[in-house]
């Protein structure tokens, strides 16, 4: 079953590669786990395929025509595995599998000569799992990269870049140190129908700047830090304003209402469970927002401060200060309805991975 499904992607890979603008992308990589051991090398291999926008949507043409596909990933992680200070024990990652979705975009887009960046996120697959680095089989996988690109023809590229990739499992599973790898990577780009012929931006095309005022709600399943084995809800209600200044560009803000299950578990943990009280699951926050618009995806960061919170005992790592990273898509008559995830992150730890759904109430 798994080697028909192998082959009816390599079938649509090469129909879609027939196409004008549409690649291949070999490269290699090395790296190393930060910061945990530096000893533990870490090599790659990965193949992207994707498509050249062309313009023919307005915002490609804003981002200055980025490459847009699939890349699939596989490491190798170290030779003799990873020590394991804490714990004086040698944990041996073996290999992963990921996938994941990119945009690579160009600061500079020369003729001859880009400068690129790349982000992206999907899954990883780990066979060697259940330690404190990798404790679940499946992790989420994100992507960052940047670097020189050299044009050599209509059909050939060389790069070279510098890549950070993270991955862990959104606290689902406690532990959750994940693993982070910086390192180089070094490759080519072959397009065999030739690059997309690119639409310049209508002159004719107006652009209104606008308002918009929504309803978000983002809900999450995660392990408490505090009591092993139990599982919490966070779930957080949000009512937010959107200024849209650009196509591709708009900021807001608003108020989160939040619901952490794990607050209760805190009381027990402090033999404090007879003080505990229903308004104790929730908090408030006020937050700040940018927003890059890609159509009708949406990458969302935002920052937020509590302002009211009334349980005595917090889960570990809360601060008064958190941080959001999501990703939303637009659809629906005029985009009016939106779903997506995220993840939600105190001091640089992340709490859970939020489910999105939302819908745009009004606009002005």
């Amino acid at each position: 079953m798994r080697k028909g499904w192998i082959i009816v992607f390599l079938l649509f890979a090469a129909l879609r590669l027939s196409a004008q603008g549409f690649f291949v992308e070999p490269a290699l990589r090395y790296g190393r786990h930060i910061p945990f051991n530096s000893e533990c090398p870490v090599y790659g291999v990965d193949i992207r395929i994707g498509r050249q926008t062309d313009g023919k949507k307005h915002w490609e043409s804003y981002f200055n025509y980025p490459n847009i596909g699939l890349d699939f990933r596989f490491e190798h992680h170290g030779v003799n595995g990873f020590f394991d200070s804490d714990n004086q024990t040698t944990i041996n990652l073996g290999n992963s599998y990921s996938i994941f979705g990119y945009c690579n975009g160009h600061l500079i887009n020369r003729p001859k000569f880009q400068l690129d960046y790349t982000w992206g996120g999907g899954l990883s697959f780990w066979p060697n799992y259940g330690n404190r680095l990798i404790s679940t089989p499946v992790t989420v996988h994100l992507n960052l990269d940047f670097g020189p690109v050299f044009r050599l023809n209509d059909h050939w590229d060389l790069f070279i870049r510098a890549v950070f990739s993270h991955a862990s499992n959104g606290a689902i599973i406690i532990p959750n140190k994940g693993v982070n790898v910086l390192g180089g990577q070094i490759g080519t780009r072959f397009f065999p129908k030739g690059r997309a012929t690119l639409m310049e931006r209508s002159k004719d095309s107006t652009f209104h700047k606008s308002n918009t005022l929504y309803v978000l709600n983002g809900i999450g399943v995660y392990e408490s830090t505090a009591i092993d084995d139990l599982f919490c809800i966070g779930n957080t209600f949000q009512v937010g304003y959107t200024r849209t200044f650009h196509p591709c560009f708009r900021y807001g803000g608003g108020i989160d209402f939040l619901y952490s299950g794990e607050n209760k578990a805190m009381y027990a943990v402090n033999n404090a469970s007879d003080r505990f009280k229903t308004v104790d699951y929730f908090s408030l926050a006020p937050f700040a927002s940018f927003d890059i618009l890609y159509g009708n995806f949406v990458l969302h960061l935002s920052v937020a401060y509590y302002i009211w919170q009334p349980a005595e005992y917090l889960p570990k790592g809360y601060q008064k200060y958190y941080e959001r990273l999501s990703f939303h898509y637009h659809f629906g008559p005029q985009r009016r309805f939106f779903a997506g995830v995220g993840m939600k992150v105190h001091r640089d730890c992340i709490d859970y991975i939020e489910w999105t759904v939302g819908a745009n109430l009004w606009k002005w």
